[in-house]
């Protein structure tokens, strides 16, 4: 396991109460979490996809598996807790990567009929914690101007922005760590 790795699974596992009956457990990605990060973006509606991806599609999914999981620790997933066919299904997923500059790129998507119960927000707090684990000054996230519920997730996050800038309905929102 490499140093990032080590300091990020200090991180610990937070669990969100979702309803009576269920509960979203919260924790760092492992590269065992492949399968289940590619059937998560496969289940997610189109619309999620776009804004997740900023676009139409997804990457193929053997890279976005790749890309999310190595190296291990660069990043949280959401792993649903029920009595049920679902339990253990994936539903979260926060990227913090790296941009190689002392900051990192953060992206977030939920799964669509667990957006809205407070899942992003935690995954928000524990993205910034995974930052700072790191050293990082500053996180920052890409997304259309007219996606509300993240740049509500951002603004709430209790840091200072650093930068806002649109361009061309795309907007890039800077967070101090």
């Amino acid at each position: 396991m490499n140093a990032i790795a080590s300091q990020t699974r200090s991180i610990p596992r937070r669990q969100e109460r979702i309803d009576r009956d269920r509960w979203v457990s919260i924790r760092p990605i492992e590269r065992a979490d492949g399968p289940g990060l590619s059937d998560f973006y496969a289940r997610l509606s189109t619309e999620s996809r776009r804004r997740r991806f900023l676009g139409s599609g997804s990457p193929r999914a053997a890279a976005l598996t790749r890309a999310f999981t190595e190296p291990e620790g660069d990043g949280l997933v959401g792993i649903l807790e029920e009595h049920g066919p679902n339990d253990g299904a994936m539903v979260a997923h926060a990227s913090v990567q790296s941009d190689g500059q002392g900051g990192a790129e953060v992206a977030f998507a939920v799964a669509d009929e667990f957006q809205g119960r407070g899942i992003g927000g935690t995954l928000m707090q524990m993205a910034l914690e995974q930052a700072q684990t790191r050293g990082l000054r500053r996180v920052t996230a890409t997304l259309f101007a007219d996606n509300a519920p993240m740049r509500g997730l951002l603004r709430g996050a209790g840091r200072e922005i650093v930068s806002d800038e649109i361009h061309a309905g795309v907007e890039e929102i800077a967070l101090a760590v």
